[in-house]
């Protein structure tokens, strides 16, 4: 009998498989086109030399309906584009500016074939061809279409680079920070303008910023402010959308949280609130991340604002179920975080200045302190103070404003 019920459930199973594959045989291929979703009428517009730019990004539900496939499951994220070449020679884009590892529009047809016909799949890959943005652009013309991504949260940030086959011109370099829909991140959600009263606000001048760092907490707490975090060893001076689109340009992603009990529970405070801010740079498929926690600071530095910063390092988990049931592991050594971002900001070109600040809370690496969620940490007590611009800045261009000799030695470590 048991046997019997066996080859009936492998027999069952079978004619399962048969009708699903049988249903992908006979399924066509069906798609929208760029004029059922209002992604043209929010495109950002920039212009530069010879060249217009317009660019847009589509939602998740607005791809599926554009190519008729759930194109962002698979990691992938389309990118509109329009180039209007205004000068007297053939202009060559730069498919690669927008995301050195793009995905061919053949690529994607192959990784969604599964949903349909042979004939399905033939279709799709010659609707995601023809909708895919020349390279050459002739003179005086203008061509649009898709450039298929990786698939990142909030902001779309990427570049546009596209230069003249021929004359004295040379290339043209578009930087787009792109809003897309569906998604709002925490920041979002907060009225900067009031977190504040006027009288509450310190203005101090750059030369009084390391004094005023030693009067600042020098970690954040629990929710009920009896328990002492980790660290927050970062300040940044700029405006807010001057760190927004630096850390973008970085490579780090906005995140959006829902602020129930457990969110805020877990969280870490600092001016009696939890992160302004939070964004994060992820590593491959695993749970290992650097998480960005950011507050406005009542304080202004020759007017810009500040932003106190406390970067955590999550390691060791492969999958985020595991992150579920044991917690997450976090890096001990907090100073590495912080570094990190020094490097980051300014390899982005994004750093007008830094300087480093003996403010902080020192513990030794033999004798680590542990935070009010039992993580152990130390730190070397250095906290780096940095100028963001709000345009690129070249490397060279960057200034150290040495404050502490004794300081200097976290330099030699970067």
């Amino acid at each position: 009998m048991i046997v019997h019920g066996v080859r009936l459930t492998l027999l069952a199973l079978m004619i399962f498989v048969m009708v699903i594959m049988q249903a992908c045989t006979i399924t066509p291929y069906e798609h929208g086109s760029i004029d059922s979703v209002p992604i043209v009428q929010r495109a950002v517009v920039q212009e530069q030399g010879a060249f217009i730019v317009r660019a847009s990004v589509p939602s998740k539900e607005e791809a599926k309906k554009i190519f008729g496939i759930p194109i962002y499951r698979r990691g992938i994220q389309p990118v509109w584009l329009e180039i209007t070449n205004n000068s007297s020679s053939r202009a060559r884009f730069i498919v690669s500016s927008v995301d050195p590892e793009y995905f061919s529009p053949l690529e994607v047809a192959y990784m969604h074939k599964k949903y349909f016909s042979k004939q399905g799949w033939m279709d799709m890959e010659k609707f995601l061809y023809a909708n895919t943005i020349p390279r050459m652009i002739d003179a005086g013309a203008t061509e649009s279409g898709f450039v298929f991504t990786h698939a990142s949260n909030g902001t779309k940030s990427f570049n546009v680079d596209v230069f003249p086959t021929r004359g004295n011109l040379g290339i043209e370099e578009f930087t787009f920070f792109v809003k897309v829909p569906g998604f709002v991140p925490d920041h979002a959600e907060i009225d900067f303008d009031g977190l504040y009263n006027e009288d509450e606000v310190l203005d101090i001048s750059q030369g009084e910023v390391d004094d005023m760092l030693k009067t600042l907490p020098c970690c954040t707490t629990n929710r009920g402010g009896d328990g002492r975090g980790m660290p927050a060893n970062v300040v940044l001076v700029g405006t807010g959308i001057g760190v927004l689109r630096a850390l973008l340009r970085a490579g780090w992603t906005e995140n959006s949280y829902e602020k129930n009990d457990i969110y805020l529970n877990n969280s870490n405070y600092l001016y009696g609130r939890p992160p302004d801010a939070t964004f994060r740079k992820s590593r491959g498929n695993s749970t290992e991340r650097n998480e960005l926690s950011l507050w406005l600071a009542p304080i202004r530095v020759d007017g810009e604002r500040t932003w106190i910063g406390q970067i955590k390092h999550a390691v060791g988990r492969r999958f985020e179920i595991s992150e579920t049931f044991f917690g997450t592991a976090l890096d001990p050594n907090v100073d590495d975080g912080r570094n990190y971002l020094l490097q980051n900001l300014w390899y982005s070109h994004s750093l007008l200045a830094f300087a480093y600040s003996r403010s902080g809370l020192e513990v030794p690496s033999d004798q680590p302190a542990m935070d009010f969620a039992n993580n152990p940490f130390f730190s070397d007590g250095i906290r780096i103070v940095m100028w963001i611009s709000g345009g690129p800045v070249a490397l060279t261009d960057v200034r150290n404003l040495n404050w502490h000799k004794a300081a200097s030695t976290a330099g030699d470590k970067q």
